[in-house]
């Protein structure tokens, strides 16, 4: 009995441990994750500086060798990034020593070396070359086989030809342009006409025009076409079908006089498209 009331009436003694820890103040559940995540940084740091700093003591022990040529040096397990593009470019350019630049390099070609630097100067790898003279050369040269295959005039000259060809002959294939064009230029060389072209096309015998366009006033008229260019510049460059003719004539639109006297005193060579081409007879040729 006394032991039962002794259970019943007095308090026991605590539990040593147990009320402390039903006690205790507990931290918040996002203080203790901030706590936990910055233990486990602080460890990666440490974990990371510690690989550089090792890193970065193996590479000192190292030199390597720079190439014989301009190209940039060679970097064993190198990892970066090269510029593309236009950035590229002007990186590329930027960074290549130009001539008369002096730089250091370190060792030869294909070595590694601990120490020692030599020094090479950088020299222009393009050949320089003088064009003037050849190319002065290459341009008389052309000069000399223009002159010498083209008839030289002036610019009325050659403004009168085109007028007279496209006057007489605007309806004409390119060779009988060419063919009027011939006979102009061999009035030129033949004595008993003026020896200028502008002189024979406007040339007048007892009053009367030696080229009906003269006088009727059409060569003034006309548009001078890119055919006649075309013809005028072959006869220039020595084109010559005239067979040596000093006349031409359209006898479908010549005077009956004029057509009489035509075959009275030239010799006719051929007919080509609407003009007949004549010449002075033969004796009259080996007189002059």
């Amino acid at each position: 009995m006394k032991k039962s009331e002794l259970s019943e009436n007095q308090n026991p003694e605590p539990v040593k441990g147990k009320n402390k820890t039903n006690n205790r103040k507990r931290l918040p559940a996002s203080l203790r994750a901030f706590v936990s995540l910055s233990v486990c940084a602080a460890t990666v740091l440490t974990v990371s500086g510690g690989l550089k700093i090792a890193d970065s003591l193996n590479k000192q022990n190292r030199v390597y060798a720079a190439a014989d040529s301009t190209g940039s040096s060679i970097y064993e397990g190198a990892n970066y990034d090269l510029p593309s593009g236009i950035a590229g470019v002007a990186s590329g350019v930027s960074g290549t020593p130009s001539a008369g630049m002096t730089i250091n390099r370190i060792g030869t070609s294909c070595e590694d070396v601990i120490v020692g630097q030599r020094v090479q100067k950088i020299t222009s790898q393009a050949v320089e070359m003088n064009v003037s003279e050849s190319m002065a050369t290459t341009i008389d040269d052309f000069d000399s086989k223009v002159v010498s295959s083209a008839k030289m005039m002036s610019d009325e000259d050659y403004q009168n030809l085109l007028q007279i060809v496209e006057a007489e002959a605007g309806t004409e294939d390119i060779k009988g342009r060419i063919m009027v064009a011939n006979v102009i230029m061999n009035r030129v060389k033949y004595s008993e006409f003026p020896d200028n072209v502008t002189d024979v096309i406007w040339e007048y015998d007892n009053g009367v025009a030696q080229f009906s366009p003269v006088e009727d006033g059409r060569i003034s008229e006309v548009t001078v076409s890119q055919e006649t260019k075309d013809a005028v510049r072959q006869v220039l460059e020595g084109t010559d079908y005239s067979q040596g003719a000093l006349f031409f004539i359209q006898k479908s639109a010549a005077a009956r006089d004029n057509i009489s006297w035509f075959d009275k005193n030239l010799k006719k060579l051929f007919k080509h498209g609407v003009h007949e081409f004549y010449t002075y007879p033969d004796e009259v040729l080996a007189a002059h």
